[in-house]
């Protein structure tokens, strides 16, 4: 028998390593218990501070920089843009009724009700407090209907839901011990309404937080990238009331915001 050289054996090797991954043999059979425990072990993270950075496409160009991001159930969010100097750029609160923004670059303040397209005014992307709060821990909005899954040869579930005019698909590991949310994506009559991905998938204190968050929204031709800095994540820390509201800064122009 004619002996292999050793690139051929490398490329054979490569070869079978690229075929598709077997599903697992506890594999899901029910898309609804997949789903299920999935947003369960998601929602074992009750309150997070991170550090990272945090990069923004849209209409006005790039924003880029260091950001403190505090989020606490049910709809509290904090998120602290810095300058690379170490200096508070603006600063985001959100208490679950009240949006406030301090952006000490303008010398202006915001307030308002605590909507999407405030809350888009520092992150860049419309998402409701308890929605940005889902992606910042690796969690996802899930519509109504009733899901299917099927197994795709890339290693991973692809779930997909389908109700009130709206197409829905969750890409998740199969690591039953994680069940990792790899992409969300929301459709509604073919046009993209969001689409995320998770990345970077770490343990912290018991629970998995993805390290890299991306949210496209086409529509509003916007992005986001957050990567968290390792060892810069804690779940389930105690986080005050107060650090969820904010007072005009000195000298500031205050105005009244509203999404109608």
């Amino acid at each position: 028998m004619r002996r292999l050289a050793p690139a051929a054996l490398l490329l054979a090797s490569l070869a079978a390593a690229c075929g598709p991954a077997p599903r697992p043999a506890d594999a899901y059979a029910s898309a609804p218990d997949l789903v299920r425990d999935m947003l369960a072990l998601r929602a074992r993270v009750k309150s997070l501070r991170a550090a990272g950075r945090a990069d923004h496409y849209g209409e006005r160009g790039r924003v880029q920089g260091k950001i403190f991001a505090f989020a606490k159930e049910p709809g509290r969010l904090r998120v602290d843009l810095m300058s690379p100097f170490g200096s508070t750029l603006a600063l985001l609160t959100a208490d679950g009724a009240v949006f406030r923004l301090s952006d000490l670059r303008e010398s202006r303040y915001y307030e308002g009700p605590a909507e999407p397209c405030n809350i888009a005014r520092l992150i860049g992307v419309p998402l409701a407090p308890e929605d940005a709060i889902a992606a910042l821990a690796g969690s996802t909005p899930v519509i109504e209907g009733a899901p299917v899954v099927e197994w795709d040869g890339g290693g991973f579930y692809r779930v997909r839901i389908d109700g009130n005019g709206l197409a829905q698909t969750l890409e998740i590991g199969p690591s039953r011990r994680v069940l990792p949310l790899k992409r969300s994506l929301l459709e509604r009559g073919g046009e993209v309404v969001f689409d995320m991905t998770f990345d970077r998938w770490l343990d912290v204190g018991g629970a998995s937080v993805p390290h890299e968050i991306r949210v496209r929204m086409p529509r509003e031709k916007a992005e986001l990238l957050v990567r968290y800095d390792e060892g810069a994540v804690e779940v389930n820390v105690d986080l005050p009331d107060d650090a969820f509201t904010q007072t005009p800064p000195a000298g500031a122009t205050v105005s009244k915001v509203t999404c109608r």
